[in-house]
């Protein structure tokens, strides 16, 4: 019997049709008057959805913990994160935004509804890519550099952590002093050029190269990843926690990917431990509003955070991001038609005499709509729309492609022990879960510094061992 569809092309058919039909449920939502009501529909909506993008991406490598995946997860939680709240009526936590406050709630549905299909049309991207390369097979390109072994990443590690560790140190003590004096907005004060952060950034690329360097040796690398994540979260302490949460996500899934592989049965328990880290987060958050250190209130807010419910918190803090979809979506912006996307990479050089200033102030699109004088971040949903306006969500297929290219590399790279290409992909990691909450053209500068000075190390040891040979292998 001939089958009419093989068994790659039902699964794209299947969720083309499944997306569709979500699509249209939500576009179904608009008549609905009532606020409580059109949640309730919308917070179903948006479930179906994330659920039916986890149930695709999963099959990618049959594991929950994997880029794309916790891509989505996160993008669901800083743009969706409102509406299970507002569903069951429960009141917001503390450290929330919501964007009904200052907007009309015809604005606030248009604003949802096109982030269910930016998120439809970057899943369907994730997906074309990643079933196109499986089926065609990986580009050449990227089949090489297999002969750097485990003991250069090493070396590359220790040399990127020995750059950035002085750098880091002076950042994060001088913000650390500048919190204890008068809080975090006390933090602001300190004045650090781009170049400085570029240098102090190698310290978590080192630290990525050691985790995969050490795997065979699996106690130094937990001691490396443990250590790490201690340090990360003293260092939260002072208040900024964006950057610091997604290099710890990032780092987390090359340490299960290469050192400790958790069952199922260790991932449920991890849920529970991270349950903790919820309470730690939201501490953090709203400890660091305090103008000076004072012991009596933070330990008033410690019990706060303890009998608070934390996903609530959460979900009121970071769901937060929505509002810059909105406001943009209500400023209307003159087009950036991708601009915002592609200058950026100018960043890469230094900015000597300000040149590049234009370039900065096309990137970060906040500057150019009325944010109700609320310090509001970025937002990728937002971006989309301000790069292209009501036909950005069609463009987030060309950023599915670009996510699922790197899903299929960590991947493939892995399964074939290319541990240098997979040191490269990973890195990316971290730098594009900020961007859900953030600007694209920050991610340049950071990875091409960082992955351009790796292939001068592995240059200069590929030159020497031909040099001198049995020094490095």
């Amino acid at each position: 019997m001939i089958r009419i569809f093989n068994r790659k092309y039902s699964e794209k058919t299947m969720l083309l049709i499944s997306e569709i039909i979500i699509s249209f449920l939500g576009l179904l939502t608009f008549p609905i008057k009532g606020e409580q009501a059109w949640f309730i529909a919308f917070f179903i909506i948006s479930l179906l959805q994330l659920i039916l993008h986890i149930f695709y991406l999963y099959n990618f490598e049959k594991k929950i913990i994997s880029f794309p995946i916790f891509f989505i997860l996160l993008s669901y939680v800083f743009n969706f994160g409102h509406l299970p709240i507002k569903a069951f009526g429960k009141d917001f936590g503390k450290n929330v935004l919501f964007p009904l406050w200052y907007i009309k709630f015809d604005i606030y549905k248009k604003a949802a509804f096109f982030t269910l299909l930016s998120q439809m049309m970057l899943v369907l991207g994730i997906i074309f890519i990643y079933r196109f390369l499986e089926k065609k097979g990986n580009i050449t390109l990227f089949n090489k550099g297999k002969n750097i072994s485990l003991k250069k990443i090493k070396i590359i590690g220790l040399v990127c952590v020995g750059i950035g560790i002085l750098p880091t140190l002076y950042i994060d003590v001088s913000k650390f002093l500048l919190f204890m004096q008068g809080g975090y907005l006390n933090t602001f004060n300190l004045q650090v050029h781009d170049f400085v952060e570029t240098v102090a950034d190698f310290f978590n690329f080192g630290i990525f190269a050691l985790v995969i360097g050490f795997s065979n040796e699996k106690r130094k690398a937990n001691i490396i990843f443990f250590v790490t994540v201690v340090y990360k979260v003293v260092m939260m302490s002072c208040g900024g926690r964006g950057e610091a949460i997604v290099f710890l996500l990032g780092l987390f899934i090359v340490w299960e990917k290469y050192v400790v592989h958790l069952s199922k049965k260790q991932i449920i328990a991890l849920c529970f431990i991270g349950y903790a880290g919820l309470v730690l987060l939201n501490f953090i958050a709203s400890a660091r509003n305090i103008t000076s250190f004072n012991m009596k209130e933070i330990f008033d807010i410690f019990v706060y955070s303890l009998s608070n419910n934390q996903l609530i918190a959460t979900l009121s803090e970071f769901g937060s991001t929505f509002a810059t979809v909105c406001f943009t979506i209500k400023s209307n912006p003159s087009q950036a038609y991708g601009l915002n996307y592609i200058l950026p990479i100018l960043l890469v050089i230094p900015n000597i005499g300000g040149f590049n200033s234009g370039v900065v102030d096309k990137m970060i699109f906040t500057k150019h709509i009325y944010t109700y004088k609320q310090p509001i971040g970025g937002s990728y949903i937002a971006e989309l729309f301000y790069s292209y306006h009501w036909f950005g969500w069609l463009f987030a297929f060309v950023l599915g492609i670009l996510i699922g290219f790197i899903a299929y590399q960590l991947v493939y790279q892995n399964k074939h022990k290319n541990y240098f290409l997979y040191l490269l992909f990973a890195y990316t990691m971290p730098l594009l879960f900020f961007w859900i909450r953030g600007y694209f053209g920050a991610v340049y500068r950071t990875y091409i510094w960082h992955c351009g000075f790796t292939l001068i190390i592995v240059f200069f040891m590929k030159y020497y061992q031909t040099k001198k040979k049995g020094l490095v292998k």
